[in-house]
């Protein structure tokens, strides 16, 4: 089933939006579809005691590039409880880039929104200053609407660059019209800003190359080891299903 064909491209998904901008971006760098496996690619199931039975549906998109990227995709839910885009893009360790990072999250009573470029090195490696003046100054613009969350901590915030996007809403109205305007144009400044970067990059050193290879396979498996969404995935899908989601489409190359 294509992407362009299920709920997720439709205006009743919250974030559907944010999904066909990163889809029409992409395609635009001549990105092109990766297989994913069909137990992946979507989903129909059910959640919930006897009584009160919900349908959550779940569908996988990925792109590669033959030099800049090694796997783009984007995993997305929708249930009457919960609305998910998680979104990565992996670099090609030929180059010098960062993780490209989105985690938009509807739960029961909040909002949970995630927007970086995370590093796969330690910061002065992998981030010119011009390149922390534009992400701070994005970021600078988006917290002057959105609340910034509380701190992360060191073993997480590691993970993530000092333009780091983090705020929690509550589920009203006000919220509903800060993320359709004030994150919406934050998150295509950020993604044109990325595509830009990446497009334009210069190929590494081979020490270099090594360094990113090394930074990148910790930080997958920090995820895999770590992912906080793997108790919501559970309880929506199972923990067998879950468990084969985050370790061969999340975080894998």
């Amino acid at each position: 089933m294509f992407i362009e064909d299920t709920i997720f491209y439709r205006p009743d998904w919250k974030w559907h939006n944010f999904l066909k901008y990163l889809i029409n971006n992409l395609r635009k760098y001549n990105c092109l579809e990766k297989r994913i496996p069909s137990q992946y690619s979507y989903k129909d199931s059910t959640y919930g005691s006897k009584k009160s039975k919900k349908k959550v549906n779940l569908s996988t998109w990925g792109v590669m590039h033959k030099k800049r990227i090694q796997f783009a995709r984007a995993v997305c839910i929708n249930s009457p409880n919960y609305s998910v885009l998680n979104f990565l893009i992996i670099p090609n360790t030929i180059y010098n880039i960062p993780f490209f990072g989105v985690d938009f999250v509807s739960l029961p009573n909040r909002y949970l929104l995630v927007l970086d470029f995370q590093p796969s090195l330690i910061i002065e490696n992998q981030y010119s200053k011009e390149l922390l003046e534009k992400l701070i100054k994005i970021k600078t613009s988006c917290h002057s609407s959105l609340p910034i969350a509380e701190k992360m901590s060191s073993d997480v915030a590691r993970f993530f660059s000092p333009g780091l996007i983090w705020s929690k809403l509550p589920k009203k109205e006000s919220s509903d019209f800060l993320i359709a305007n004030q994150l919406y144009s934050s998150f295509t400044e950020y993604l044109t800003l990325y595509l830009e970067i990446l497009f334009e990059s210069q190929e590494s050193n081979l020490e270099m190359q090594k360094e990113l290879i090394k930074g990148q396979n910790n930080y997958l498996q920090y995820r895999r080891d770590n992912d906080p969404a793997r108790p919501m995935l559970s309880s929506l899908f199972g923990k067998e299903f879950t468990e084969s989601l985050i370790k061969e489409v999340l975080f894998t190359t």
